[in-house]
């Protein structure tokens, strides 16, 4: 412990009466404690007036844990604070620590192999800023009158309010795209570490963070490894290395109406002239299927009504993409299957369940009422307009939101009433509202409402 710590250990009590702001790392942990403070009311204000993450509520263990976790956080954060302003600190100071250890630190630990973002920075970064504050915790609960303890304590238990603060920061700014959650996540750690163990605990972060992986990269399954390295997204998305493909297929939907003039053209000029117009193009407001048959018409250059993998291997040459890349390869698998040529119905099927997971979705209006917010959802999930949702569609977006395989399709097994293997919209309304909701919120968080 340096000098300077070590001074704030041993001065006299009431705390705040004895804070010396001439030394640059105390005044540093005190800007960073006050703004702690200052946010801890906006994140419960947004959280208390937005739906909860759908991870939380699927397992009734983890809902309750939750609960449990934003109560007692509540009620360290104010004993802390009583604490700092206490002429005898000890009471509130234990309770802190109490708190700490029997409710906040297990809580947080449990929910740590759930985190959103990408887990082999953030699982290794949030594993031991939660192992700091049982740390400082524990110490606290026998040095109760220690400055330095009571304040690390209070710091380190603000690990998600911070990232929540840097996630609207990011977002406001248009920042980090696809891996938000992850920046905000690191920012807010590399944030609090040197604030309480001072400008070295970020080396000590990284080699923290570069062991744990080491390690799990030399046992670790190619799936568990894929799984770990993946950004497991907050918001309503595709896969990264699906993205590219999907909004190159977007826009071509979006500038359908100069396929018609290019189709007298030689194709592989047609595909140039209709890649290069794709810079300029402007969101139509049309649905879904009719985007996948504006682009099924660009591929079908013979006009025959069927996709040969061949034309569909030409087109991606004409956008840029390898068909023997990683894009390429999931594009052709995804739609062909074991087919040796996709109908109309069967592209509009597999683009559209693809769609509604990309970022560039755009809702032209938000329905007043929770059934119609419901029915939006539920539209957007059932690609194909069939009027019921697959279990296994529903299973892939509930992983993708960081649930469990496990956990993701008990839940939706417990909501199929009637066993069919589909989730009709009267179910989907009446007992799924934590998954409508919280996309409903996502549409809105990540600007997809256009008004």
């Amino acid at each position: 412990m340096n000098k300077t710590l070590a001074i704030t250990i041993a001065d006299p009590l009431p705390h705040y009466q004895h804070v010396d702001w001439h030394l640059p790392d105390v005044t540093f942990r005190m800007y960073i404690a006050y703004l702690s403070l200052f946010f801890d009311v906006a994140v419960l204000t947004y959280h208390f007036s937005t739906p909860f993450h759908p991870k939380f509520y699927v397992k009734t263990a983890r809902r309750r844990v939750l609960r449990l976790h934003i109560f007692t956080g509540c009620l360290e954060i104010i004993a802390c604070v009583c604490a700092f302003y206490a002429k005898d600190p000890t009471k509130y100071a234990y309770a802190a620590a109490v708190l700490a250890v029997i409710s906040q630190v297990p809580s947080t630990f449990y929910q740590i192999p759930t985190v959103l973002g990408i887990k082999a920075f953030l699982v290794p970064s949030l594993f031991l800023v939660t192992s700091l504050h049982g740390y400082f915790a524990i110490n606290l609960l026998f040095n109760p009158t220690s400055f330095y303890y009571l304040l690390s304590t209070y710091l380190t238990v603000h690990i998600y309010a911070w990232s929540r603060v840097f996630f609207a920061l990011y977002y406001r700014l248009k920042l980090f795209e696809g891996h938000r959650f992850s920046v905000a996540m690191l920012t807010s750690g590399t944030l609090l570490v040197p604030s309480v163990l001072g400008l070295p605990g970020n080396i000590f972060l990284f080699i923290f963070v570069l062991t744990v992986d080491g390690i799990v990269r030399m046992k670790a399954s190619p799936e568990f490894w894929n799984a770990w390295t993946t950004e497991h997204a907050r918001e309503v998305k595709t896969d990264p290395e699906k993205k590219i493909v999907l909004e190159t297929l977007i826009t071509a939907a979006e500038v359908s109406s100069a396929v018609e003039s290019l189709s007298a053209n030689d194709p592989k000029d047609r595909y140039s002239r209709l890649c290069a117009t794709m810079m300029t193009a402007n969101t139509r407001n049309t649905s879904p299927r009719q985007k996948a048959l504006a682009v099924f018409r660009a591929i079908d250059v013979n006009r025959d009504n069927e996709l040969s993998v061949a034309e569909c291997k030409d087109f991606l040459v004409a956008c840029g993409i390898s068909p023997h890349g990683t894009e390429g390869k999931l594009l052709l698998e995804g739609l062909f299957q074991d087919r040796k040529v996709a109908t109309a119905d069967d592209f509009c099927s597999w683009f559209t369940k693809s769609w509604i997971h990309s970022t560039s979705i755009a809702i032209p209006k938000l329905p007043s009422t929770p059934r119609g917010q419901a029915k939006l959802v539920f539209d957007t999930l059932d690609a194909n307009g069939s009027g019921s949702i697959g279990l296994i569609e529903l299973q892939t977006l509930l992983n993708s939101w960081g649930l469990p395989r496990g956990e993701a399709m008990g839940y939706l097994k417990v909501h199929d009433k009637d066993l069919s293997g589909t989730i009709e919209f009267q179910e989907f309304y009446s007992s799924m509202d934590t998954v409508w909701k919280f996309a409903i919120q996502s549409f809105i968080d990540e600007g997809k409402i256009s008004s």
